[in-house]
């Protein structure tokens, strides 16, 4: 690759002072983008179901999910911050990546946190789509920024070649009026459900199984009914998610099924934490072509290597692993 000339990256650093004020027409505004999806602003007739998301699954199980995928908790972050580097690159490249991908209203120059944020609407959808919008300067047409603008699942088919996006595009009084447009892959980012879990299939089938349970509780006067109804979900509940593990105590299981679970559903966190770090390579790679470098994302911690994670769960189920180790190598 041809690397950018110290001119070329004063501009391109003078251009990154402005705010991204623009559309895909040179010449008007700071610059110009290539956007070809669109942000949803109004939803009159869908909005979120409530009756899914209340459950059980999602309120407590996912989210659980969800927080232990998070790289950006107290309990963890010291490890990220001091194992996962961005290397082989400028010091321009490396602030571009992080001005443009951390949350400049909260947390600037922040990569955990804003990965923080993709492992909670990770945990709930099983799938990560966000087209990659690329900023130009009007005159020399010079790429100087990045947006990411994440897209509804329910509206995106994925392609080898394409990312179709079919959406809401503009209302006709209360009429939802959709337009469909095609977004070559090159310019997305994509974060599926591990494929050792079935993929984003898997998870929705998965989810299909739990929300056919039905709600945990149900209104009845009659406590005896409530309480029976409840132990029955659980039990029902706990055979869908039995190979995806969990971290709520069961009943009438021993501590050694307790803590297998916990490896089942860490190993199940750690794997979707790894499908988040490749996401994040997916950008490292777009801007590497749009910046003539060659940076790589090193992750050096090796609880998140999966093979000394899956040596760890053997030597619990062969019995070569106390309570103790087991306890301290899953809530460290």
């Amino acid at each position: 690759m041809v690397k950018i000339s110290e001119e070329v990256w004063k501009k391109i650093l003078e251009n990154q002072q402005l705010p991204l004020i623009g559309t895909n027409e040179p010449n008007n505004g700071n610059g110009y983008n290539d956007r070809i999806s669109w942000r949803i602003g109004f939803r009159p007739k869908t909005g979120i179901p409530d009756e899914k998301y209340s459950n059980t699954f999602f309120s407590i199980y996912l989210r659980d999910l969800g927080l232990l995928m998070n790289p950006d908790l107290h309990d963890i972050k010291d490890t990220f911050e001091k194992g996962m580097n961005l290397k082989n690159c400028t010091k321009n490249y490396y602030n571009t990546f992080v001005k443009y991908f951390s949350d400049r209203h909260y947390r600037f120059n922040d990569i955990l946190y804003q990965l923080g944020h993709w492992a909670e609407y990770f945990s709930i959808s099983g799938r990560l789509i966000f087209e990659i919008i690329g900023w130009y300067d009007n005159e020399t047409s010079q790429f100087y920024a990045f947006e990411l603008n994440r897209l509804d699942n329910e509206y995106c088919k994925v392609g080898k070649e394409f990312v179709i996006y079919e959406a809401p595009f503009e209302l006709n009084n209360d009429k939802e009026i959709f337009k469909k447009v095609k977004i070559p892959i090159t310019k997305c980012i994509i974060i599926d459900f591990p494929n050792e879990f079935g993929g984003y299939k898997g998870f929705n089938k998965k989810v299909k199984q739990v929300l056919n349970l039905g709600q945990q509780f149900i209104l009845t006067s009659d406590p005896k009914k409530n309480v029976d109804h409840s132990k029955h979900w659980d039990k029902e509940f706990n055979k869908i998610i039995s190979s995806w593990g969990g971290s709520k105590r069961q009943e009438n299981i021993t501590e050694y099924y307790q803590e297998l679970n916990a490896f089942r559903f860490t190993y199940l966190a750690r794997l979707c934490t790894l499908e988040l770090i490749d996401g994040l390579k997916q950008l490292i790679n777009y801007l590497n072509i749009a910046l003539g470098e060659e940076a790589e994302l090193e992750l050096k911690i090796q609880e998140y290597d999966i093979q000394y994670f899956r040596d760890m769960q053997k030597k619990w189920e062969t019995g070569e692993m106390s309570f103790k180790e087991a306890n301290k190598f899953l809530r460290p």
